[in-house]
């Protein structure tokens, strides 16, 4: 589990705004993330009339950011 509490319990959620974590379970070609392999969410608030909760996006195994991934790959999110 990500982090460095050892004891947090990580819980599915179909919510997208409550969701910390996404699993890749499968990865479209040039997605660039790992198949079951955890990332964390982040969230870009430049665009308010666009994304209430802002824009979701993990850094994918290149170190860039990846707004693609949520779109493209099969994913699990947890909270």
């Amino acid at each position: 589990m990500p982090g460095n509490d050892k004891y947090r319990t990580l819980y599915r959620t179909l919510n997208e705004e409550e969701a910390e974590y996404v699993q890749i379970i499968s990865s479209a070609r040039g997605c660039r993330v790992t198949a079951g392999k955890l990332y964390a969410l982040h969230r870009n608030h430049n665009h308010p009339q666009l994304f209430e909760q802002g824009e979701m996006y993990v850094v994918d195994d290149d170190g860039k950011d990846n707004y693609a991934v949520l779109m493209l790959c099969a994913t699990i999110m947890f909270k």
